[in-house]
């Protein structure tokens, strides 16, 4: 069954499609979500809500792109106006978060059985909270093209600009993140001083990492540990993985359509 035939099967009320096409998007919907917003659970959340705004509004998909292309569109229109998320009025500035990165709260020496696994945490939680020192049109550009390899005319599409405006934002905003990882992370460039093993022990002691309930590396479908590339922008944000929700979205959205919670706005 090709898209048309699907999408027209949902809107005609079919149940069973309605749950393919949720569970075609999901994962890219939470991952998009997850990556903008750091926090797993403001994370799960985006993602029920614009599943319920691709479910409701679905008739205004015309098929003039993909449907995978036009639900990142509704995804990013959500996520640039979402209200001010507790990670942004924390990080601020690069520059505030270059001065949090030599705070140690904590000891620097981590020797637990799980320490492969928390610097994992680490890393994920630091590279991606550098993200949200950008602004929003910056961030979901970087994602879209950096992380997601989402080709410039889709990129342009999904965020409502030209391919051209598209990649002038894309290279300002690798600009800006190479610029900081440079002076800062240890990874990156292996001159700096700052080390994600190092930082567990503060981490833990802030309540950055809850060692019982892992914002990242706890729920990964798989870990990219092949596509580790020192040096690279890219080849860091990319080792991240894909990574997978403990919402059963489908579940939640049958709950709300069935409670008539969801009205359809077609």
């Amino acid at each position: 069954m090709n898209e048309q035939e699907l999408i027209k099967k949902c809107l005609e009320g079919d149940k069973k499609s309605l749950e393919q096409l949720i569970h075609a998007v999901q994962e890219l919907i939470f991952n998009l979500s997850l990556r903008f917003l750091w926090n797993r659970m403001d994370a799960e959340d985006a993602t029920q809500e614009i599943l319920v705004k691709i479910i409701t509004h679905l008739s205004k998909f015309k098929g003039q792109s993909k449907f995978e292309t036009w639900a990142y569109r509704v995804a990013t229109n959500y996520l640039i106006n979402i209200k001010k998320t507790k990670v942004e009025t924390v990080l601020t500035s690069f520059d505030v978060y270059a001065d949090d990165l030599k705070i140690y709260k904590a000891p620097a020496d981590y020797n637990l059985p799980d320490k492969a696994l928390l610097e994992k945490e680490m890393k994920t939680g630091c590279t991606l909270a550098m993200l949200q020192c950008m602004n929003r049109e910056l961030r979901i550009t970087f994602i879209l093209g950096s992380i997601l390899k989402i080709k410039s005319h889709i990129g342009a599409e999904i965020t409502d600009t030209t391919p051209a405006n598209f990649r002038k934002r894309l290279e300002q905003s690798r600009k800006i993140l190479s610029h900081f990882l440079h002076h800062h992370c240890g990874v990156y460039n292996p001159s700096n001083p700052c080390r994600c093993s190092k930082r567990i022990n503060t981490a833990v002691a802030c309540g950055r990492i809850e060692k019982t309930n892992l914002n990242f590396a706890g729920k990964i479908d798989y870990y990219n540990a092949e596509m580790e590339e020192l040096h690279s922008l890219s080849g860091i944000y990319q080792n991240h993985g894909v990574f997978k929700s403990n919402t059963d979205f489908v579940a939640e959205l049958n709950q709300l359509i069935s409670s008539k919670q969801i009205m359809n706005e077609n």
